[in-house]
C-alpha cells in the first residue's frame, strides 16, 4: 500500500539563498554535522562552560548539537536539512503535512523517541492511519544548534524565509518540483518551529510569489510552541556569552518572555488565524535540566495556548521535549497528537472542493472591511480576557439550565439572555469563556467587548458594524449582500447605528433563509453610550427568519432592568445572575499565594483576601466599568500577596492584613505613593511620561508605540515591558498583545484629577502637549516620504497622523512652541506628506475632524490672552492656521476621489487647482515649484460648489433622483440623463429615452434600475447598458401617476396614481400584468372638498402611504388592508390653506415631512396625531436617506437645510434661479438641486461637519439635538454662472476668444489671463459661432438674431495690449433659413462664408453682402478649407465628401460606403439624415484628415465613428482609373466591438492594407488601394462584400481610411 520513503537534498547553493534573503545564514548542514537530539548526559570532560550551555540546552532540546564534538560514534542519523519527503501515498495525495522541529532539535531526532529510528512516528505511526495516510508527509530540517559557533544575528525571521523559499523552490531527488500549494497545507511544529511557520506565514501574506502556498495552508498543530516566549530564553543566552565555544543568538533573544519580536508576530498573526484550523498542545511536566534532578517548567500553558476564538487546546502527559515523541502507537499522547490530525485530514479532504473558492475570497473579505469600515477585530479583546481565565473557573456555567436553554434551544425562535451580576464579578472573562465553549462546539459565534475607556467601542454603530463583519465571513451569501451595498453608496464609518441596523439586518440578515442558529455575545452592555437604544435595536430580531441567540453580559441597573421588561413577548427573553461562583478569584489568589505555609494557614489567608477583595470593593466599584475590574481586584490582592509572604509567623500576617488599603481611593493613593518616593529622579521622570501618554491618548498604546511616543533611548532597557509595570506603580498593565493600558477608568480619573493634595498626578494639558509634539516628531520624520514609500513606517506614525489634532486643541494656549511646531509644520512639505498617508491609508476624514479641530483652536488663540495685537508674526501664523482649516475640508471635497486613486497627486497635481488664495496653493501650486500651471481658474477662494452639470439650451429638468453612484436627470424632452456622482460626467448608456412624454422616474437603491412611467407605457431599464428590459403598457384609464417605488429588491414596482389606487408590477415576470393592491376609499370630510390625488408619497418598504388632495388634509394608509390611519390637520386652519404639494415618509420611522403650497413645512407623525410646522417659504424639499436632515428650496434660488429632529438650520445657500428639485447624496456630504437647464452638486463644510457627527453616534431621534450647531447657520452664495457658448483660437499668437450665454466676448491671452470684453449684446443675446481669420488680424462671431459681427485685434510690440476695432456688423436674419451653425474666413480675409441648417452663403466683407448662395441637401455636415488649395472648401458630410470653390460651385464628390454594423448605435449607410459629422481636425503637416461622426440627435452617444483620411486624395481633376489598382480590393477596417460599460474605454487602430496589381500591365507595384473616388455610375458599381468591405471608392490619388470606434466620457 505504502511507497518505500525517502528523502533528498534540496538543490542549488547557499550563496544563492543568502543573496536572496539579504544575508539569512541558514547555512546546510550535512548529516554528519547535523545535531543529536535528546541527550541529558553530560560528559565529565566538559569544561565547566560547557557544562552550563549543555545543562541549559536540554532544558530546551537535550542533546541537540549540530558538532562532531558532541556526537557519539554510531549515532543515527538526526535528519536532513531542508525539506524532505519521508512518506508518499501509492495514489495522488489528498493533503500534505510537514513537520518542523524546534530549537536544538532536528528533523528527525525531534520527532524519534530515545532517538530511536524505529519511533520515527511521522514515518512509522502516521502512515497506519487511514485517513492520515493519504497525505504525502514532509519535514523541515534548519541549523537549530544554539551551541555552535555562527552568526548571532540571525533570527526567527531568517529561519522562516529560509521555510517559504523551500516550500516554493525544494525539489525531490528526481529534480522535480514537489508542487507544494497544490493540495491543503498542514502543519506540525514543536516550540520555535511554530514561530517559524507563524513568521512564515505572515510574510508570504503580501508577497505574490509565494500567494499560492499561503493560500494552501489550512491547518497548524502547535506543540508547545512559546508564543509569548519563556523565562529561560535570557538565562541561555547570557550562559552562551560567557562561553568561548559559543556566542548569544538572535533567535533565542526572539524566544524571551513577551519579546517584542513574540509581540509582533502575535499582533499580526491574529488577524489571519480564523482562516486556519489550530490545535495546541501543551505540557504538564517540568523538564530535567540534569543538575540532580532538578526539573522545571519550561513553558506555562499561557503561553503555549494562543486563546483564539475556535482553537483547540488539549494537555499532554508529557515534559518539554517529549510531547514530540512517543513510544508506540499506543502512546496516549501520540492518540491524542494523531486524532487531532485525523479529524484534520478529514476536514479539509471533505471540504477541499467546497473550501477552494473561499480561499480566493480574501480580496472580498477586504472590500468587506473598507465598505464596513472595520478597523480592528474584537479578538484583542477576546484574547485579553481569555488571558484572565482560570484552568477549572466558570463550568458551573455549562451546567446552568438557563444557559443551556439559550445554546440548545430546539425553537427556531430567537432567544435573547442577559447574563448580569455585580462589579468584580469576572463577567468579561466569562464571556470570553462563552465565546470559546460555543466555538469548540462548532456554533458560529459573533461578539464584541464594548470597553468604556475606548469611545469608539462604547458606540453602537462600531458594534453593529463588528457583529456583521463576523456574520459576513462565516456565511458567504450575507457576505455578497453586504459587498451589494456597495452600490448605494453610503458611508457606514459615518452612518447612524439605526441606518445599520436597519439597511444590513432588518434588510438582508433577517430576511435570509437556511442559515445555521447565529450566536451573539456582547459584553459590557452597562458600558455603551445607550444601552436602551441597544436593547431596543436587538428586540427586533423576533422578525428574522432564522435563529438569532443574543447574550448579553453587564451589570444589572435598574435603567436596563427597565428597558428588559419592555422586550416584545414575541422575543424569548430571560436573565440569569452570576452572583455567588467566586471560583475565578479564588483561583488566582490560590496562584499568587506562593507560600508554603501549612494547609490550614494558608485556607484561611485566602478566605480572608476573598472578603476583604469583596468587602472593601463592593461600594468603590459600583460606578465601574466591566473592563479591568477583574484587573483592579488582582492589583490590590497583588499587594496584599506580596506583603504577606514576607511574613514569618501568624501575628505578621494580622498585621500585614489589618495595614492593607480599605477601599479603592487608599489602593490608589499607596500606589501614587510608591511612584512619588522612587528614589530616582530619572526613574520618576519616565514614569511620569509614560502616565501621560497612557491616561491622555485617544486609544490604547501598544507598547512599540509608547517606546516611540516617549522619545527617550529604550535599547540601553534590559526590559522595556517590565520597567513600564514596575516604574508606573501599578496603574499600568500590559496585555499578552503588548498593549499598554491603565488599570481601570478611575485610575485615569484619579491620576487627571488635579488634587494638589496628593502625592502624584498627571498635569493633563502638559500630556496633551507631549503626545502633540510627539505626533509631530513622528509626522515630521525626515525621509518619512520615502519610509511610507518602501514600508518602513515609524510603528508611532497610524496614532501620530490619525490624532494630532486632538491633542492639540487640549493643549495650553499660552504655549508659543506648541504654536511654532504648528507653523512649521503647515508651512513645509510635511503637511502634504500626511495628506498622502491619510489617503493611503483611507482615512480623509481625518482631515475633516483636523479642520474642525484647527479652527476650534485658533477661535481659541483669538479670544485669549494670547492674542498679541499688533504682533504682526503672530497675526500670519494664525491666518495660516484658518487657510489651512478651509483647506483641508475643502481638499476633501473636490479631490478626495483623486486622493483615493492616487495619494501621490496631493504633491503636484492637485495644489494647482486650488484657488490662488488658498494656503495650499500659495505654498506648493505655483509653476515654480510644479509641473504644470492652471490658469483661467474663476474662484479666488474656496466656495461651496463642486460641480455644474448642464443638459443644453433648451433642454429643462423636471426632477432629481440620486442613488448609488448616479444621477438621475428627468427632462423635458421625456429622456434621462445619468451623471456618474464622482466626476460629474453622463455614463455610458446616457440619456436613456423612453420615447414618449414620462411623467415620473424611479430608481432602486443602488442606481443600477430605472422605472420610467410614460403616457402609453412603463418601461424598465438597466442603466449600466440603457437596454430596456420590461415594457408593460399602462392602464387604458391612463391615470397619472404621483409615487413610484422599486420594493424587494427591486423585483416589483409599486405606483400610487390621482385615481387613490396603488397598482404592482411583477418585474420576475416575462409579461407583467398590472395587480391591483390597494383602494383607497378616502371618507369626504365636512366642509372639505374630496377630489382627485394630488399628491402621494410611499415609505421605503412600500407598508405605508400618504395622499394628498387639493381641498382635504392628507391622510395616511396602511397599504395592507388597507387601513386609514389619520388625517393631519393644521396647525392654523383657520388663516392657512391645506394643499400639500410635496411629502416624504422618514426612512426609519412612522413619520411624514412635507410641504404646504405656502411654503410651510409640517411634519406629522400619523399613529400619534402630532405635527410640528415651520415657515419656510419654500416650493420643494428633500429628505436625507437617514433622515437626520431635509433641505428646502425656493423660487427666489434659496435652498436651507435643516435638522429633522428639531427644525434647526445648519445651512443657507442664495443663487440665482428657481430651485426645481432637490436630492442628497447617500452619504450626506452633498446635495443637488436643478434649475432649469443645468443642476448644481453642492458640498458646504456644514453638511461634511453634520456626516461626522453624526457618525459618533445618532442612537436615537432624542439624541439627534446634541447634533445641533452651537453657532449659527453657514451661509453661502452662489451666483449664476455665464456659460460659455462658444470658443476659438487664434492660429497665431497667444490670444483666444470665447463667447458666453449672456451676449458677452471676451479676449483671452493664455499666459496673462483675461484682457478685455469685446462684446456686450443690448439684448443679452447668446454668442453662438465663432472663428478666426488665417493671419489672426480678424475674428468673427454671430448672435442667436444671427448678426455676424467682425473685428480686427492688433498686437502692440510688446503683446501687452491689444486694440479692437469693429469692421462690419452683417445682420443676416432675413436672407438665411434657420440658425447659423458655422463661420468660415476666406484665406486673404475678404470673404466670410456662412453656414445655416439650409444654406451656405458666401458674404463679402468689402460690401457686407451676400454675393454666393447654396441650398443644401443636409445640415449635419462641417466646413474646412483645403488643406493643399486654399481656393477651396471641403465640405464634410456622414456619406460624402464634396468640394467647392468659393463661388459654391461643386467640384467634385466623393462617397463613402459603409458595412452594415451590428455594434454601434446607428448604421452610417442607413440614410444620411440620421448621423451627423461633429468635428473634422486637420493634423499639423497637413497630410491627414480625422473626422468625427455620431447618430443624428444623439450628439451625446459615447460611441462615435472616426474616419481617417489622407488628403493628398482629395483632388478636382476628373476622375481616372488609376492602372495597376484592382478596383475590388479595398483594404477594410473592422470597426472594434462595442465595449461593455465595465471595461476600459479603449480607441483601437485598424491596420491598414496594401494591395498588388498586375491587371493589364507588365509591372505590379504594391501601392496603397483607392478608398476615395469621384462618385460613378451606380449600375456601373462592382457588388462588394459588405461583411469585409469597410470603404469603397476608386480615384486617382489613393487615401487610406481608418474607423475608430470608442465611447468618450
Amino acid at each position: 500500500m505504502f511507497q518505500k520513503p525517502f528523502s533528498f537534498r534540496r538543490r542549488g547553493s547557499d550563496e544563492s539563498r543568502q543573496s536572496r534573503f539579504q544575508g539569512a545564514t541558514l547555512q546546510s548542514q550535512s548529516p554528519s554535522s547535523s545535531p543529536p537530539d535528546d541527550s541529558i548526559a553530560i560528559q565529565d570532560d566538559h569544561t565547566e562552560s560547557t557544562r552550563s550551555v549543555s545543562q541549559i540546552s536540554a532544558i530546551l532540546h537535550p542533546r541537540n548539537n549540530n558538532s562532531s564534538y558532541f556526537r557519539k560514534k554510531n549515532e543515527p542519523d538526526p535528519g536532513p536539512i531542508g525539506l524532505n519527503i519521508i512518506y508518499a501515498p501509492e495514489h495522488a495525495y489528498k493533503v500534505d503535512i510537514v513537520f518542523i522541529h524546534g530549537l536544538g532539535g532536528t528533523s528527525q531526532r525531534t520527532w524519534s523517541k530515545n532517538e530511536n529510528p524505529d519511533l520515527f512516528w511521522p514515518l512509522k505511526f502516521l502512515p497506519l492511519d487511514p485517513v492520515v495516510c493519504l497525505a504525502r508527509i514532509l519535514t523541515f530540517g534548519y541549523n537549530a544548534n544554539f551551541r555552535a559557533a555562527g552568526n548571532v544575528s540571525t533570527s526567527v525571521l531568517d529561519f522562516a524565509k529560509g521555510l517559504l523559499f523551500d516550500l516554493k523552490y525544494a525539489k525531490d531527488e528526481q529534480g522535480k518540483d514537489l508542487n507544494i500549494g497544490n493540495v491543503p497545507l498542514v502543519f506540525v511544529v514543536h516550540s520555535m518551529g511554530g514561530l517559524i511557520v507563524k513568521e512564515a506565514y505572515m510574510q508570504g501574506q503580501n508577497d505574490p510569489e509565494y500567494e499560492s502556498i499561503i493560500k494552501a495552508v489550512a491547518a497548524i498543530t502547535f506543540l508547545a510552541t512559546p508564543h509569548r516566549g519563556t523565562n529561560l530564553a535570557e538565562i541561555l543566552n547570557r550562559i552562551l556569552r560567557s562561553t568561548v565555544v559559543s556566542n548569544s543568538k538572535q533567535y533565542i533573544s526572539d524566544l524571551a518572555k513577551n519579546s517584542f519580536t513574540l509581540q509582533k508576530l502575535n499582533e499580526q498573526f491574529r488577524h489571519v488565524a480564523p482562516r486556519l484550523d489550530i490545535v495546541s498542545f501543551y505540557e504538564t511536566q517540568s523538564t530535567s535540566i540534569g543538575l540532580k534532578g532538578a526539573r522545571v517548567m519550561i513553558l506555562e500553558k499561557d503561553s503555549s495556548v494562543l486563546g483564539y476564538p475556535g482553537e483547540t487546546s488539549n494537555a499532554l502527559n508529557a515534559d518539554h521535549h517529549n510531547v514530540c515523541k512517543y513510544d508506540s502507537p499506543r502512546d496516549p499522547n501520540y492518540i491524542l497528537v494523531k486524532n487531532a490530525l485525523n479529524s484534520l485530514v478529514s476536514k479539509i479532504i471533505s471540504t477541499s472542493t467546497s473550501n477552494k473558492p473561499h480561499l480566493s475570497n480574501r480580496r472580498q473579505s477586504h472590500d468587506l472591511k473598507s465598505l464596513l469600515a472595520i478597523t480592528e477585530l474584537p479578538d484583542v479583546d477576546y484574547i485579553f480576557f481569555r488571558d484572565q481565565w482560570a484552568q477549572g473557573t466558570n463550568d458551573w456555567l455549562l451546567q446552568d439550565e438557563g444557559y443551556l436553554e439559550w445554546v440548545n434551544s430546539r425553537d427556531s425562535t430567537p432567544f435573547l439572555l442577559w447574563l448580569n451580576g455585580g462589579p468584580a464579578t469576572g463577567k468579561s472573562v466569562m464571556s470570553s469563556f462563552i465565546i470559546n465553549s460555543l466555538v469548540e462546539q462548532g456554533n458560529p459565534c459573533q461578539y464584541f467587548f464594548i470597553r468604556f475607556g475606548d469611545l469608539k467601542k462604547r458606540k453602537l454603530s462600531l458594534l453593529l458594524r463588528s457583529i456583521a463583519y463576523q456574520i459576513a465571513r462565516t456565511v458567504p451569501a450575507f457576505l455578497e449582500s453586504i459587498l451589494q451595498l456597495e452600490d448605494e453608496a453610503i458611508d457606514f464609518e459615518t452612518a447612524d447605528s439605526r441606518t445599520i441596523w436597519e439597511r444590513i439586518f432588518k434588510s438582508i440578515l433577517f430576511n435570509m433563509q437556511d442559515v445555521l442558529p447565529l450566536y451573539w455575545v456582547i459584553d459590557g452592555l452597562d458600558e455603551a453610550d445607550d444601552p436602551r437604544a441597544l436593547i431596543r435595536f436587538l428586540s427586533d430580531v423576533s422578525l428574522s427568519s432564522i435563529p438569532i441567540r443574543v447574550l448579553l453580559v453587564g451589570r444589572k441597573t435598574s435603567e436596563i432592568e427597565a428597558v428588559f421588561q419592555k422586550i416584545p413577548k414575541l422575543l424569548n427573553s430571560s436573565s440569569l445572575s452570576i452572583e455567588g461562583h467566586l471560583e475565578d478569584l479564588h483561583c488566582y489568589v490560590c496562584q499568587e499565594l506562593s507560600t508554603s505555609w501549612p494547609a490550614e494557614v494558608r485556607e484561611s489567608v485566602v478566605e480572608r483576601i476573598l472578603r476583604g477583595a469583596q468587602n472593601n470593593f463592593l461600594v468603590s466599584v459600583e460606578k465601574l466599568c466591566v473592563y479591568h475590574q477583574t484587573v483592579l481586584i488582582r492589583q490590590w490582592v497583588r499587594l496584599a500577596v506580596e506583603k504577606l509572604n514576607l511574613c514569618h509567623t501568624q501575628a505578621d500576617i494580622e498585621i500585614a492584613l489589618e495595614q492593607l488599603p480599605v477601599g479603592m481611593e487608599a489602593l490608589y493613593d499607596r500606589m501614587a505613593s510608591s511612584i512619588a518616593q522612587n528614589p530616582s529622579a530619572t526613574d520618576r521622570l519616565l514614569a511620569s511620561t509614560i502616565l501621560q501618554c497612557v491616561t491622555c491618548s485617544l486609544r490604547v498604546l501598544t507598547v512599540g508605540e509608547l517606546s516611540q511616543a516617549l522619545n527617550v533611548d529604550t535599547s540601553t532597557m534590559l526590559d522595556f515591558q517590565r520597567s513600564i509595570v514596575d516604574l508606573c506603580g501599578g496603574f499600568v498593565v500590559i496585555d499578552n498583545g503588548g498593549n499598554v493600558a491603565m488599570i481601570h477608568q478611575t485610575a485615569r480619573e484619579y491620576l487627571l484629577s488635579g488634587n494638589s493634595d496628593r502625592s502624584f498626578c498627571v498635569d493633563k494639558n502638559a500630556a496633551h502637549k507631549h503626545l502633540f509634539l510627539s505626533c509631530m516628531r513622528c509626522v515630521m520624520t525626515i525621509g518619512l516620504r520615502a519610509k511610507v514609500k518602501g514600508n518602513q513606517k515609524p510603528e508611532f506614525l497610524d496614532y501620530a497622523v490619525s490624532s494630532w489634532s486632538s491633542h492639540l486643541i487640549s493643549t495650553s494656549l499660552e504655549c508659543e512652541q506648541t504654536v511654532e511646531v504648528l507653523n512649521k509644520f503647515l508651512n513645509g512639505n510635511w503637511v502634504l506628506t500626511w495628506i498622502q498617508i491619510l489617503a493611503i491609508s483611507g482615512q480623509l476624514r481625518v482631515l475633516i475632524q483636523t479642520s474642525k479641530h484647527l479652527s476650534r483652536y485658533s477661535a481659541k488663540q483669538r479670544g485669549s490672552g494670547a492674542a498679541r495685537n499688533g504682533d504682526s508674526d503672530y497675526i500670519m501664523k494664525q491666518e495660516v492656521i484658518k487657510s489651512w482649516a478651509v483647506d483641508l475640508v475643502k481638499i476633501v471635497g473636490k479631490f478626495g476621489a483623486i486622493l483615493r486613486r492616487n495619494p501621490e497627486s496631493i504633491y503636484k497635481l492637485i495644489p494647482p487647482f486650488c484657488p490662488q488664495s488658498s494656503a495650499i496653493f500659495q505654498q506648493f501650486g505655483k509653476m515654480k515649484d510644479k509641473n504644470i500651471l492652471v490658469s483661467g481658474l474663476s474662484n479666488e477662494k474656496w466656495d461651496d460648489s463642486l460641480a455644474r452639470m448642464s443638459f443644453g439650451f433648451g433642454t429643462y429638468a423636471r426632477s432629481i433622483l440620486v442613488a448609488g453612484a448616479h444621477i438621475a436627470i428627468l427632462v423635458s424632452s421625456g429622456s434621462v440623463v445619468f451623471y456618474d456622482s464622482s466626476i460629474f460626467q453622463e455614463v455610458t448608456a446616457s440619456p436613456i429615452t423612453h420615447g414618449e412624454r414620462v411623467y415620473r422616474m424611479e430608481l432602486n437603491s443602488t442606481g443600477t434600475v430605472l422605472a420610467t412611467y410614460g403616457y402609453l407605457t412603463t418601461k424598465i431599464w438597466e442603466v449600466s447598458t440603457g437596454k430596456c428590459k420590461l415594457s408593460v403598457q399602462n392602464i387604458q384609464s391612463r391615470p397619472r401617476p404621483l409615487t413610484m417605488l422599486l420594493a424587494n429588491t427591486s423585483n416589483k414596482l409599486l405606483v400610487g396614481t390621482d385615481d387613490r389606487r396603488v397598482r404592482s408590477l411583477n418585474l420576475n415576470e416575462t409579461t407583467p400584468t398590472w395587480q391591483l393592491v390597494a383602494e383607497l376609499e378616502e371618507p369626504e370630510l365636512e366642509g372639505h372638498f374630496l377630489n382627485a390625488s394630488s399628491y402621494m408619497a410611499l415609505n421605503k418598504d412600500g407598508s405605508l402611504i400618504a395622499v394628498a388632495y387639493r381641498g382635504h388634509p392628507l391622510s395616511a394608509w396602511e397599504i395592507d388592508g388597507p387601513v386609514h390611519i389619520g388625517h393631519c390637520w393644521r396647525k392654523r386652519e383657520e388663516i392657512a390653506r391645506g394643499e400639500v404639494i410635496e411629502a416624504v415618509w422618514h426612512p426609519h420611522y412612522p413619520e411624514v415631512l412635507g410641504l404646504y403650497i405656502e411654503g410651510v413645512v409640517f411634519k406629522w407623525r400619523p399613529y400619534e396625531g402630532e405635527t410640528d410646522e415651520l415657515a419656510t417659504r419654500a416650493s420643494r424639499l428633500a429628505i436625507s436617506r437617514d433622515g437626520n436632515l431635509f433641505a428646502t428650496g425656493d423660487v427666489r434660488g434659496i435652498t436651507k437645510v435643516y435638522t429633522t429632529y428639531d427644525f434647526c438650520l445648519i445651512y443657507q445657500l442664495a443663487s440665482e434661479d428657481t430651485v426645481l428639485g432637490l436630492a442628497f447624496s447617500p452619504d450626506l456630504r452633498r446635495f443637488y438641486d436643478i434649475r432649469g437647464s443645468y443642476g448644481n452638486a453642492w458640498e458646504p463644510n456644514a453638511l461634511m461637519n453634520f456626516a461626522e457627527q453624526r457618525g459618533q453616534e445618532i442612537e436615537s431621534r432624542s439624541e439627534t439635538a446634541s447634533l445641533t450647531p452651537s453657532s449659527s447657520a453657514s451661509e453661502s452664495g452662489s451666483w449664476r454662472v455665464d456659460s460659455i457658448t462658444t470658443l476659438a483660437t487664434s492660429p497665431t499668437g497667444r490670444l483666444y476668444c470665447c463667447g458666453t450665454e449672456k451676449g458677452i466676448v471676451h479676449l483671452h491671452d493664455t499666459q496673462r489671463g483675461k484682457l478685455a470684453d469685446i462684446y456686450l449684446s443690448k439684448g443679452f443675446l447668446s454668442i453662438e459661432q465663432m472663428s478666426w481669420s488665417k493671419d489672426g488680424r480678424y475674428l468673427c462671431f454671430s448672435d442667436s438674431s444671427k448678426k455676424v459681427i467682425v473685428m480686427s485685434i492688433t498686437r502692440n510690440a510688446s503683446k501687452s495690449d491689444a486694440l479692437v476695432e469693429t469692421k462690419a456688423e452683417i445682420p443676416l436674419k432675413n436672407d438665411t433659413n434657420g440658425p447659423i451653425l458655422q463661420l468660415l474666413f476666406h484665406p486673404d480675409s475678404s470673404q466670410l462664408l456662412v453656414r445655416c441648417s439650409s444654406t451656405i452663403c458666401i458674404v463679402s466683407l468689402m460690401s457686407s453682402s451676400i454675393t454666393q448662395s447654396l441650398e443644401l441637401d443636409t445640415a449635419e455636415s462641417k466646413l474646412i478649407i483645403h488643406p493643399h488649395d486654399p481656393a477651396l472648401i471641403v465640405r464634410v458630410g456622414p456619406n460624402a465628401i464634396h468640394i467647392l470653390d468659393w463661388n459654391l460651385t461643386e467640384r467634385q464628390t466623393y462617397t463613402l460606403e459603409y458595412p452594415q454594423y451590428q455594434t454601434m448605435q446607428f448604421d452610417p449607410e442607413s440614410s444620411q439624415d440620421q448621423n451627423t459629422v461633429d468635428r473634422v481636425l486637420i493634423t499639423h503637416d497637413k497630410k491627414h484628415m480625422l473626422v468625427q461622426i455620431s447618430p443624428l440627435n444623439h450628439q451625446n452617444s459615447k460611441e462615435k465613428m472616426f474616419l481617417y483620411l489622407e488628403t493628398p486624395s482629395f483632388s478636382t481633376t476628373t476622375a481616372a482609373t488609376t492602372p495597376g489598382i484592382d478596383q475590388d480590393k479595398d483594404p477594410i477596417a473592422i470597426k472594434s466591438p462595442t465595449r461593455s460599460p465595465s471595461s476600459p474605454a479603449t480607441t483601437s487602430y485598424s491596420s491598414p492594407r496594401t494591395s498588388q496589381s498586375a491587371r493589364g500591365d507588365s509591372h505590379s507595384d504594391p501601392v496603397k488601394p483607392p478608398l476615395l473616388s469621384p462618385q460613378p455610375d451606380p449600375a456601373a458599381r462592382p457588388q462588394r462584400d459588405q461583411t469585409q468591405q469597410l470603404s469603397s471608392i476608386t480615384t486617382t490619388p489613393t487615401t487610406t481610411i481608418r474607423t475608430i470606434t470608442r465611447r468618450t466620457m
